[in-house]
């Protein structure tokens, strides 16, 4: 049995007890009171009858000897014991002593009640001669003139008495009995009836409270349970649509967050990490098992955040501060802390935006870095054809020696401010993937010994030799003229940088998904310090040669964009002395 149908059982098997036992103690009284009164009744109306036999037998007192024998023929007739008393309390007769004096009964109260001229006399006491406790009754023995000469006493025993109460109690006891089991049969349907939709009505909060919105009350209830069964059905309702609508919400602003490529990091009142993305992840260099419901003091490691946060706890308010950090990697991060509620209004909890601006900060500084170099490569050129022009107009156009000289000069630079100009579009353009391209089959051979004829005359001046060393036979899907264009610039860039009598070997191979094309020389070689900034714009190597040699510090950045432009990657190995080795990666099926 469930428990509500317990309790409402209990509750009514208890006040049938309770109810039923006041019922049963004074129903048995009462009815033990009338059995005692009948028997009482009985009793006297036994000793009239008796009294009828003695009347008028005896004229004088000397006649109680034929009361004596009277009383002999009525004791076969009766069970109760028949005492004879004259008037002066002397026991005449008794039928349950013989032949022993009993004492004198004068002042017993059922016979003081006879000697006082009341019509009857009762008494309840323990008999002396019998140990027996008796009820008495006394009734006056009369002769012919009506003259009392005597006492009839009966006397019966209140144990025989009782048997008939202990069988009224027996009775009660036995319909209470069988009462009790009846009311808990029935209580027990009714309970049942009563507790089942309740206890179904019970469920559904339980299940609602388990967070199971799919429940619904079903069951057949009754009056109010209906309605409220129906009423919890509504709230099963709404509370599936609300927990639906979270949940949407929930794995929207999941899928937002993990997507941002802002940091996102909540902590609670304790400074312990609740909720992180792969952004944040991403910039601690840890991942997320390891950050959550860690301490912000060991994921962050950083001085400068961890103030932030702490400022935002004391102060709650928002903070925010560009904050630079060293380990696990150099970064440079916008930061804003800012203050929310946490499970109670007095809790603090904090939302962490990390920012990563190491990009913009490097871009913002090769835009810094292009624009002085441009201005500086641009200068040049300028001031020397502002400068011959001067000269000229100053009257040195009159000498035509000076005149060709100058026009030859200016010719030159010219020409390199134009290269410049050229340089500086066309990697505007490659940066901003506005460079048209046209796929095509290119037989990488056939581009690399077009290419060698381009700086043919150059390398035989320093008597540098080219090889090509082609493993296999690479076709890749590109521009045949931005793929010479690459080459152009990286062999041309090895003769510039190689020492008379030098080699450049280009090798031409391939994998299953990728060509490969690689430049090496044993030229000067490049120090570690500066292979990763090779491909800055305006950056030169070895400054005094390159600008002599015509370039304008602009090739290998030109080249990077092309490779990617192709779908491919770029990379370098130098060592001082040795030479330089450029690996180009390019895909075998246009991507």
């Amino acid at each position: 049995m469930k428990k509500i149908q317990t309790q409402v059982l209990t509750i009514f098997m208890v006040l049938f007890i309770i109810f039923g036992g006041c019922i049963s103690f004074f129903s048995t009284r009462l009815m033990q009171s009338y059995a005692n009164e009948s028997q009482q009744e009985d009793l006297i109306e036994q000793s009239k009858l008796i009294l009828s036999h003695f009347n008028g037998v005896a004229d004088t007192v000397q006649a109680f000897p034929d009361l004596k024998r009277e009383a002999v023929k009525v004791k076969k007739y009766t069970n109760q014991r028949i005492t004879l008393i004259d008037l002066a309390g002397t026991v005449i007769y008794d039928s349950s002593i013989d032949d022993v004096p009993l004492e004198n009964h004068r002042n017993r109260k059922e016979v003081q009640a006879i000697l006082k001229g009341e019509p009857q006399g009762t008494a309840t006491r323990k008999s002396e001669s019998t140990n027996d406790t008796l009820y008495y009754v006394t009734q006056p023995i009369v002769d012919q003139t009506g003259q009392v000469i005597g006492i009839l006493r009966l006397a019966k025993p209140l144990a025989e008495m009782n048997q008939l109460n202990g069988q009224i109690r027996q009775s009660i006891l036995a319909f209470s009995i069988l009462a009790l089991f009846l009311t808990a049969g029935i209580t027990f349907l009714i309970a049942r009836y009563i507790a089942k939709p309740i206890e179904e009505v019970m469920d559904v909060a339980k299940n609602l409270s388990n967070k199971q919105y799919e429940t619904r009350f079903s069951g057949n209830g009754y009056g109010e349970v209906t309605k409220l069964g129906e009423t919890i059905n509504e709230l099963a309702e709404s509370l599936e649509d609300q927990m639906q609508e979270i949940t949407q919400n929930k794995e929207r602003i999941n899928e937002l967050i993990n997507h941002l490529v802002i940091g996102v990091m909540q902590l609670d009142e304790q400074g312990n990490i609740q909720i992180v993305n792969p952004a944040m992840c991403q910039i601690f260099e840890m991942d997320s098992n390891e950050l959550l419901g860690r301490s912000y003091l060991e994921a962050t490691k950083s001085y400068g955040l961890s103030h932030l946060i702490e400022k935002a706890y004391r102060k709650k308010e928002i903070q925010n501060k560009e904050i630079y950090f060293y380990f696990p990697a150099e970064r440079i991060v916008d930061a804003n802390v800012v203050p929310i509620a946490g499970k109670t209004k007095a809790e603090t909890n904090l939302i962490v935006l990390l920012y990563d601006i190491t990009e913009i900060r490097r871009l913002e500084k090769v835009r810094t870095d292009f624009v002085t170099n441009a201005s500086h490569e641009l200068r040049t050129p300028v001031t020397a054809l502002k400068g011959f022009s001067e000269t000229l107009l100053d009257g040195a156009m009159e000498d035509k020696a000076i005149l060709k000289q100058f026009l030859e000069i200016m010719l030159e630079e010219s020409t390199r401010l134009d290269l410049l100009v050229n340089d500086i579009l066309e990697l505007s353009k490659l940066e901003q993937k506005q460079v048209p391209i046209t796929y095509e089959e290119v037989v990488v051979k056939d581009a690399v010994l077009s290419t060698f004829k381009l700086v043919k005359q150059k390398a035989e001046h320093k008597q540098i030799t080219l090889n090509l060393l082609e493993e296999d036979t690479v076709i890749i899907e590109g521009d045949k003229d931005r793929l010479k264009q690459i080459l152009a610039n990286l062999i041309d860039n090895a003769v510039i940088y190689t020492q008379a009598g030098g080699t450049i070997t280009v090798t031409l191979k391939k994998t299953i998904e990728h060509a490969l094309i690689t430049v090496s020389d044993n030229g000067m070689g490049i120090s570690e310090d500066e292979i990763n900034r090779i491909f800055e714009r305006f950056y030169r190597v070895d400054k005094g040669r390159s600008r002599n040699s015509g370039g304008t510090g602009l090739g290998l950045s030109i080249v990077k964009y092309l490779v990617e432009n192709f779908n491919g990657t770029i990379a370098v190995r130098s060592k001082v002395g040795l030479g330089t080795t450029f690996t180009i990666t390019f895909p075998l099926h246009h991507l």
